[in-house]
C-alpha cells in the first residue's frame, strides 16, 4: 500500500510541477508580447486553460508568479554566461569580458525588461520567505560567475567578482531604462532627429559602462600595487 501510495504521490507532484511549469510558460510568453503591467492573472490562467483560482493555487500573487519567472530566466542565463566565462581569453579581457555579458545580456532581452521591475514592483508585495529564497538563489549565482570573473579578470581580489557583478547589474539597469523608452518618447525620438542623443542603444552603452568599471577597478588594482611596493 505505502509503494502504491507513493506512486500516487509521485505521479502528482510530477503532474503539479508540469502544471506549475505550463503555468509559467504562458505567462513568460504573454510577458513578452504585452509587457507586466497590462497582463492580468485572469489573461494567465485563460492562457493556459485554467480555472483563476486555480492559478492562485500556484502562486499566490501576480507578483510572486513573474519573481518565479525572473528566477528560471536567470538560471537560463547565467549558465550561459558561465559557459562562456569557462573558457580563457587570451587577449585584452576587458573588452573580451564585456563583450561576452553583453552579448549574452542581449540575447535574453525579456529577462532585462524582467529585471527593470523586480526591485520597484515585484519585491514591494512578496512575503520574507519568497524574498529570503531569490536573494539567496541571486548570491549563490553571483558567487560562481564572480568566481570565473576573477579567473579572467586577474586584478580582481577573492571577492570581488561578485561585487563586480552587482555594479554591472545596476549599469544594466540604467542602460536599460534609458534604452527602453515609453512609447510617447520613442515616437518623438523618431520625429526629431535633433534628439538623437537621447535614443540610447542597450549593447552599445552598457559595454561602454561597463568597460569603464574594470579599467577603472583595474586602475586602482596598480595602484595599490604600487603602494604596497613603496612601502
Amino acid at each position: 500500500m505505502g509503494g502504491l501510495a507513493g506512486r500516487r504521490r509521485a505521479v502528482h507532484d510530477e503532474q503539479k510541477g508540469e502544471r506549475r511549469q505550463a503555468i509559467l510558460d504562458g505567462a513568460w510568453g504573454l510577458f513578452l508580447v504585452r509587457g507586466y503591467e497590462a497582463l492580468t492573472m485572469a489573461e494567465i490562467a485563460g492562457e493556459v486553460g485554467l480555472a483563476k483560482g486555480t492559478l492562485f493555487l500556484y502562486f499566490k500573487t501576480k507578483e510572486a508568479l513573474f519573481l518565479a519567472l525572473v528566477e528560471q530566466q536567470l538560471k537560463v542565463f547565467f549558465a550561459q554566461l558561465d559557459a562562456q566565462l569557462a573558457v580563457p581569453v587570451k587577449d585584452a579581457p576587458i573588452p573580451a569580458v564585456s563583450e561576452i555579458l553583453c552579448a549574452v545580456l542581449t540575447e535574453h532581452p525579456g529577462l532585462t525588461r524582467l529585471l527593470a521591475i523586480v526591485h520597484t514592483i515585484l519585491e514591494q508585495h512578496i512575503p520574507d520567505e519568497v524574498a529570503l529564497h531569490f536573494k539567496q538563489l541571486l548570491q549563490g549565482h553571483f558567487a560562481t560567475t564572480g568566481a570565473l570573473l576573477e579567473q579572467q579578470l586577474p586584478f580582481l581580489r577573492a571577492g570581488q567578482g561578485m561585487h563586480v557583478l552587482l555594479q554591472a547589474y545596476v549599469l544594466v539597469l540604467g542602460c536599460w531604462q534609458i534604452a527602453d523608452p515609453a512609447p510617447v518618447v520613442r515616437h518623438v525620438l523618431a520625429e526629431h532627429p535633433e534628439l538623437a542623443a537621447f535614443d540610447v542603444q542597450f549593447g552599445s552603452e552598457f559595454t561602454i559602462a561597463l568597460q569603464a568599471l574594470l579599467y577603472g577597478l583595474e586602475h586602482m588594482a596598480q595602484q595599490r600595487a604600487e603602494g604596497d611596493e613603496k612601502r
